[in-house]
């Protein structure tokens, strides 16, 4: 409401004799009295124009964000739409590794809902990233807590810093991640200028970090940690000295394990024989180099120095010293009476391998599973995960040869592949390899009477990973109707189809310039 001018004059009359109190903005004349609060607000606001005073500026706000560059198809947001109202979300990881394929970026109005959905699943966070386009990346800048969750595919390199001097260990271990692969040096100075005053277990998150861009020069920090106090910290850079070719670690271990290991050639045609001599002893430089600080497998202790040793040897260390394939080395491990301590121990050297991007990684992957020896195959817990350290190409070629394994060993394994594959979303095996997988789950269904628990989670693996170019085949090899248990699988076996046929379409949707 405003006064007329005539009574706003009266209601001020004489206020301006009034002295002024600066500490409570009013007169002491026009102190809290009932009924008065109109009064003095007036007569303060009276005072403060008189003397010059001028508001506090409002807030200013944010610059709007650049406009995005390839607009998404009309389809693809519409099964988008679909995707996040819950159907067959498992897809949604696919939806978006196609968008990246495709340079196109979320839908504006889908940006909220996914980055709120992205807080709680850093696979999806990692999908998300690449296509929030830069309307998204601005709406992340607005927001202090997505910024804490979304900082490590983050471009902007003062959310980044902010992330590292004020976040919390995730945040600093999501920054320093950002940090190497913007500029793998200038972070590893970086991790190096306050080393010293970080607390242990900070050092431990931070460590792992620099298997982004890992190279030769970080050789050094990483040998000065092997002298950690922390045990989880001497471990983490063993662990990189052992995955970075060339390291002086594996150099180490290498030349000790060529001191204990012999071969003895035998006649035409056969493999040479392997003589072991176990170490005598473990001393100073060995341990610190990681020798006798683990024994997973229960083994006497000079069979653990063995297989400590050998985890730090390049596969192919063996290949090129002994001009044997993966197979023919397998064979002659095998042949040893330590020959289980000596494959387990490549088996971890395998996994190291593949994350350093070995190009020979997958060979072994698929020799240990082909070889002809029995009990080739050493027992791994994480045997099927270390191959998703393969490059795209390599884990599908590692996947069909273990399906071709039939009932043996490799089997298990495929399909512990198989589903860490499709849970990253948008992988798509070949029409060859996918006909393998499919005989494989048909081959289980005619084996049980009634699905357990287990194979709905081995249908929704199918339906992430199987081909949808030719969708023919995917009518063959089922038990027929009259199968006596069909009803029992009927429902999957739809599922399956109708997941499959959605998936087709989705990736439709991307080349469907519908307005």
């Amino acid at each position: 409401m405003q006064l007329p001018v005539n009574l706003h004059k009266s209601v001020l009359a004489g206020t301006s004799r009034v002295p002024f109190d600066a500490a409570s903005g009013v007169t002491p004349a026009l102190l809290p009295v009932a009924g008065q609060n109109l009064w003095q607000a007036l007569a303060a606001q009276d005072l403060w124009q008189r003397a010059g005073f001028l508001p506090a500026g409002a807030m200013e706000a944010p610059a709007g964000a650049v406009p995005d560059g390839a607009a998404c198809p009309r389809a693809a947001e519409d099964i988008l739409l679909l995707l996040m109202r819950g159907m067959h979300a498992a897809l949604l990881p696919t939806w978006l590794t196609l968008a990246h394929a495709k340079g196109v970026a979320v839908p504006h109005a889908c940006l909220v809902p996914l980055l709120e959905q992205g807080m709680g699943k850093p696979a999806l966070r990692e999908k998300l990233l690449p296509v929030l386009g830069e309307r998204g990346r601005w709406l992340v800048a607005q927001n202090p807590e997505w910024i804490s969750k979304y900082v490590a595919g983050s471009d902007d390199a003062a959310a980044v810093d902010l992330a590292w001097n004020t976040g919390g260990p995730p945040q600093r271990a999501a920054a320093l991640r950002a940090m190497r692969s913007a500029d793998p040096a200038a972070a590893l100075a970086t991790l190096q200028g306050g080393w010293a005053q970080e607390a242990a277990d900070l050092r431990a998150a931070l460590l792992p970090c620099l298997e982004v861009g890992l190279s030769l020069a970080d050789e050094p920090f990483l040998e000065a940690a092997l002298d950690d106090k922390r045990k989880e910290v001497r471990g983490i850079a063993r662990e990189l000295l052992a995955a970075l070719p060339g390291s002086q670690l594996s150099a180490r271990c290498a030349a000790r394990m060529d001191a204990l290991l012999t071969l003895l050639p035998r006649g035409e045609g056969q493999l040479p024989a392997l003589e072991v001599s176990l170490p005598e002893a473990c001393d100073k430089a060995m341990k610190r180099d990681g020798v006798g600080v683990e024994n997973p497998y229960h083994m006497g202790e000079k069979q653990a120095w063995l297989f400590n040793m050998m985890q730090c040897v390049p596969p192919s260390h063996w290949s090129e010293r002994w001009e044997q394939p993966p197979a023919g080395v397998l064979q002659v491990l095998q042949a040893n009476d330590f020959g289980r301590v000596l494959q387990e121990g490549l088996v971890h050297a395998v996994g190291l391998s593949a994350r350093a991007g070995d190009g020979q990684a997958a060979d072994w992957f698929v020799a240990i599973h082909a070889s002809k020896v029995p009990n080739a195959r050493v027992l791994s817990a994480r045997f099927a995960d270390m191959a998703m350290a393969l490059p795209p190409s390599g884990r599908e070629r590692v996947l069909h040869a273990w399906l071709e394994c039939g009932n043996g060993s490799g089997v298990p394994d495929a399909l512990l592949l198989a589903r860490s594959m499709a849970s990253e979303g948008g992988a798509q095996v070949s029409l060859a390899s996918s006909r393998l997988l499919l005989g494989r789950l048909q081959q289980m269904m005619r084996e049980k009477d009634t699905p357990g628990y287990g194979m709905k989670y081995e249908f929704e693996t199918m339906a992430g990973l199987l081909d949808i170019g030719e969708m023919e085949y995917l009518e063959q090899g089922w038990p027929e109707p009259d199968w006596a248990h069909w009803d029992n699988w009927r429902q999957l076996v739809d599922e399956l189809k109708e997941a499959l046929r959605f998936k087709n379409t989705l990736h439709r949707s991307f080349t469907d310039n519908k307005e």
